[in-house]
């Protein structure tokens, strides 16, 4: 009898679980409002990536040409001379000055002096600043570049891109 009875409320509690299912289905399929509800989203611009902004950079060319191979204590002699002659000075001829090679520096521990190494003529020479091999005088010693005289003639020298 207990079987019975429980078998009767399970049968009826199905019964009612289905019913609302069946309710919710035809009622979503057959809701017909007259009203219809447009949402209007507000529609977002893109980003205009062609569009050409004014330039308001402003370039300040008042910097010496790094590529010249005239040293400025040459170039300023000759606007001296330009400037209080007024008359054009004849180009100098080009003096080759491939024939130096700067290799490198080494750090006396000793005396903290720095030690150019530096390829003249296809000799490795040592040299501290002021110190003198043939007619090549070392002036000034700055890591990565030397200044050099050679026949009242001063130019800086890098360092080699190969030797690094």
């Amino acid at each position: 009898m207990k079987n019975k009875n429980m078998t009767y409320v399970l049968g009826l509690l199905v019964t009612v679980v289905w019913g609302l299912i069946i309710y919710r289905i035809y009622a979503s399929v057959n809701n017909h409002d007259d009203q219809v509800t447009i949402i209007n989203k507000p529609v977002k611009e893109h980003y205009n990536d062609y569009a050409l902004k004014k330039d308001t950079a402003k370039l300040l060319l008042n910097y010496r040409d790094p590529f010249s191979q005239i040293s400025r204590d040459t170039v300023s002699k000759i606007e001296i001379k330009h400037s209080v002659n007024n008359i054009k000075p004849l180009p100098q001829p080009a003096f080759n000055w491939g024939f130096i090679k700067y290799s490198g520096y080494v750090r006396n521990p000793d005396s903290k002096k720095l030690i150019a190494i530096m390829n003249i003529n296809g000799k490795n020479i040592m040299l501290a600043e002021g110190e003198t091999e043939g007619d090549v005088k070392l002036l000034k010693n700055m890591k990565d570049s030397i200044r050099v005289s050679f026949k009242n003639q001063t130019k800086f020298i890098i360092m080699n891109a190969a030797s690094l």
